[in-house]
């Protein structure tokens, strides 16, 4: 579900317990220096020198994720430096349903704002297994149930 900059993944993942899942973000690039990165509970970030940010936080998921961000150099068509914020999740068992936000935007009044960024949207699981989902800026979407 993608609204402005803002892009809710959700996953059905069928595993056994003890299972890593990983989500990924976009991964930025630039030619003149490695990018800035932070990390907190449940999201991490790379931002490049001119602002570009991306984002990935988990909306749904069990609360022992661990963000981190992957860098790279040399492996991004788009510049030399390259780095992708993840999350991993450990797998419960049997059937998990992450959800989680990537976020990527040049735009000051999001990049600068920790809730636009981070916490101001907000998953739900319905009863009848779809997804509830309200962005920063108010518009609310329903996901339909995964097959």
């Amino acid at each position: 579900m993608v609204h402005g900059p803002w892009e809710v993944r959700i996953h059905r993942v069928e595993a056994s317990a003890g299972t890593v899942v990983r989500m990924g973000g976009w991964a930025p690039a630039d030619d003149t220096a490695p990018l800035e990165t932070e990390c907190g509970s449940g999201w991490a970030l790379v931002r490049r020198a001119d602002g570009l940010t991306t984002v990935l936080a988990t909306l749904i998921g069990p609360a022992d994720s661990t963000p981190a961000v992957e860098r790279a150099r040399g492996h991004n068509a788009f510049g030399e430096h390259s780095a992708t914020p993840l999350v991993t999740v450990p797998h419960p068992g049997g059937t998990l349903v992450p959800a989680a936000l990537v976020v990527l935007t040049a735009d000051p009044a999001v990049h600068g704002d920790p809730y636009a960024l981070r916490t101001g949207t907000r998953a739900t699981p319905t009863a009848g297994g779809g997804v509830e989902i309200c962005f920063p800026d108010g518009t609310e979407s329903l996901v339909a149930p995964l097959p």
